[in-house]
């Protein structure tokens, strides 16, 4: 059908376009360059060294790809696949979960994905002899956003899939325990981070610094130190009314002699728009750095979340889950979906908290055109939710050539960001042809009614068809 919205789409794209506000969004330049005195920033980004490159270093890379079939009585079947490719000429292994859910919610489509990546990863590294697993992903929002499904009913339907989130959970921290018996290194990759680590960690300081300075003409109360260092501290402030009121009464408030800085600081702090890849940007800008990376930050247990409601104590988080893990039983008692042995469940999700480990976080950039690139270790020698440390600190005394040699050797280009985990995605993504393939074998060999939008969007009638009709 011939497309009679485009004049319009195209009027109203023009319209954007001299929107000025699309534009201001993208300029910081002028207001961070004043903040680069005030903390470690100036020093944030490190030429890349020149690791020898060794060809014979073993490799897997694990991608994955996730599509549902909703079902007319609310309820979906959901398709999550993945596949460990490798640079040794191996087989890949792939898997392939399918589970029938009885309502459908968004949560559960990325649970099975995180499960089957985990599930073919473990396989992988327990099969071959590699020196590293590739990860796409980050490792610090997979882990948060497991925690926080099992404790935050973002939809009371998914409650329904606390214990399909536990199994994710063990899965991770099962790939990331066996991998460290194995002696093989974990790198998880980001290309388009939204994560907002760095930014919270270099502008907090950089306020913190600058309105020290204005002592003793200001005076400083114990409560904005207080909030300023959970700014550095923790991941982040800004989700928590409180503490946003706050930082926004500071910026109308403040009378010392950086007053405007402060207000632009606090302003920066707070906009979502702004994040770690936008602030390392800028940064490389300002600085004529062509390629490099940035100082390692060594991070914990720092969602501000669950530090403002004490919820790092691990015995007080686990009491959140147990009402959560019991919630799940009596909906799944209800519609069949199976028993829960709350105990049990509540085991395997104290040993992954416990022994979890740290993660060292650091940006990459390989090529004068390409962004940052987020990359993540798991740091075995502390636990993620050990206090004794801080939440967030550099912490660059952490050999990591070997890491560096082979990503250098698997980079292509700004789209090729990694051999094999390009080659990964392409064989586990789903192509529409083939989602609508494995859409046809599901009704016609379970005998389904899918919603009248599949039919609708393939422009075919998708009722089960008998097998002589399909011959």
């Amino acid at each position: 059908m011939a497309d009679i919205f485009y004049d319009i789409y195209y009027k109203r794209l023009t319209e954007l376009g001299n929107d000025r506000g699309l534009g201001r969004a993208g300029t910081m330049h002028n207001a961070l360059s004043k903040f680069i005195e005030a903390s470690d920033i100036k020093d944030l980004w490190k030429p890349l060294p020149t690791p020898s490159r060794h060809s014979e270093t073993k490799a897997t890379a694990v991608d994955g790809g996730v599509r549902e079939l909703e079902l007319r009585d609310g309820s979906a079947i959901i398709i999550a696949r993945a596949i460990a490719v490798n640079n040794t000429g191996e087989q890949p292994i792939k898997d392939v979960v399918v589970n029938w859910v009885p309502v459908f919610t968004p949560a559960i489509k990325w649970v099975l994905l995180s499960y089957v990546e985990g599930e073919v990863a473990l396989r992988a590294i327990e099969r071959g002899k590699y020196d590293f697993l590739l990860l796409d992903g980050s490792l610090y929002a997979k882990i948060t956003a497991l925690i926080h499904e099992l404790i935050l009913t973002k939809g009371f339907l998914d409650l329904y899939y606390i214990p399909e989130v536990i199994r994710a959970l063990e899965n991770l921290y099962n790939v990331l325990d066996r991998a460290r018996e194995l002696g093989v290194n974990v790198i998880f990759m980001s290309k388009d981070s939204k994560l907002k680590i760095y930014k919270d960690y270099i502008l907090f300081k950089a306020l913190k610094e600058i309105i020290l300075s204005d002592v003793p003409f200001v005076n400083i109360n114990k409560e904005l130190l207080d909030i300023l260092n959970r700014g550095i501290d923790w991941y982040s402030v800004v989700w928590i009314r409180n503490y946003r009121n706050k930082l926004i009464a500071l910026a109308k408030n403040y009378n010392g002699s950086h007053r405007d800085l402060i207000r632009v600081g606090i302003r920066m702090a707070l906009s979502q728009s702004i994040s770690d890849m936008m602030l390392l940007e800028e940064l490389i800008r300002m600085q004529g750095v062509r390629v490099g990376i940035t100082r390692k930050l060594l991070i914990g247990a720092m969602d501000a979340y669950l530090n403002h409601k004490s919820l790092i104590q691990i015995d007080n988080l686990l009491k959140f889950i147990r009402d959560r893990i019991e919630d799940s039983a009596g909906l799944r008692t209800v519609d069949d979906y199976g028993n829960l042995n709350i105990d049990e469940e509540l085991g395997i999700v104290r040993r992954a908290l416990t022994e979890f480990p740290r993660i060292l976080m650091m940006y990459v950039k390989f090529h004068d055109n390409d962004a940052p690139m987020a990359v993540e270790i798991p740091y075995y020698d502390w636990p993620l939710f050990n206090h004794s440390v801080p939440w967030k600190l550099f912490y660059d005394k952490i050999d990591i050539s070997e890491h560096l040699a082979l990503l250098m050797d698997m980079y292509r280009d700004p789209i090729h960001y990694n051999k094999l985990l390009w080659l990964a995605h392409e064989y586990a993504n789903f192509g529409e042809d083939q989602f609508l393939e494995y859409t046809m074998a599901a009704v016609n060999k379970l005998r389904i009614q899918t919603k009248r939008r599949f039919g609708m969007a393939f422009n075919i009638d998708l009722s089960p068809q008998s097998e002589d009709a399909q011959e």
